[in-house]
């Protein structure tokens, strides 16, 4: 396991030293999702240089970019991008929750009631109950709530499984009151060249799978998502993800 301390800055009033604990196929991609998230937040980053090279060589690879649509499809694929936006800019007030279990590291809820102008939510984990309170009209405690409730998002796994042969659409579905387009995730099919990458990141026998339900713009209603990543020492790291888009 190892830490990436990232210095956040947003909208230049302060700055905020984030540190997450990562592990194995987390570490490999951690820079990019960061970066996607953080721009979706309107903030900069600076790593080390020695991640920054490695997100260098990421972006390098379209096959394990995620493609964002900004207009409706039939298949838009998995946006999480635009779970920072809805967050930042919400068009109607929803509840908010996401769970991530990473045994014995980690294993946290968060849960949260956005309006338009108002974060009020929670983050329960081992080491108790904190408050993630803001009010749109302080930007800079706004972007920290933001960044507080997606900055865990597995946006690294779902860089390695969307737009890949493991990804499939599954049709439409009702979920959560929403009109969505469910796509079943399953790395076990994966064809050849997306296989090898699977091996490479989480081990011979790693994998990922799940369903996510999202709107005509990829925006996730509803995800599910479980990884297991083979280690060399015979170690089996197993992480589990929910989030959930509701009304109030």
């Amino acid at each position: 396991m190892v830490a990436l301390a990232v210095i956040v800055e947003c909208h230049g009033k302060e700055e905020i030293d984030v540190n997450w604990q990562m592990t194995g196929h987390t570490r490999v991609f951690a820079l990019a999702a960061t970066g996607l998230l953080l721009a979706a937040v309107g903030c900069n980053f600076a790593p080390p240089g020695q991640v920054q090279k490695g997100a260098a060589e990421m972006a390098s690879k379209p096959a394990v970019t995620s493609a964002i649509s900004s207009t409706s499809s039939d298949s838009p694929g998995i946006d999480l991008q635009c779970v920072a936006d809805r967050i930042r800019k919400a068009p109607v007030p929803f509840h908010w929750s996401f769970k991530k279990v990473a045994l014995p590291m980690t294993n946290a809820d968060w849960e949260a009631d956005v309006t338009p102008d108002s974060i009020a939510g929670t983050l329960i984990d081992s080491s108790g109950t904190r408050a993630i309170h803001s009010v749109r009209s302080d930007s800079t405690s706004w972007s920290t709530a933001v960044l507080a409730l997606t900055g865990p998002l597995p946006a690294s796994t779902f860089a390695l499984v969307n737009n890949s042969s493991a990804t499939v659409r599954a049709g439409t579905e009702n979920m959560n009151g929403e009109s969505t387009i469910k796509y079943v995730i399953d790395t076990s099919r994966d064809m050849s060249a997306d296989a090898s990458l699977i091996r490479s990141v989480l081990g011979a026998n790693g994998s990922v799978k799940g369903s996510a339900w999202v709107t005509r713009t990829g925006c996730p209603i509803k995800f599910v998502l479980d990884v297991e990543q083979h280690n060399n020492d015979g170690t089996v790291q197993k992480e589990h993800y929910e989030e959930n888009v509701t009304k109030p």
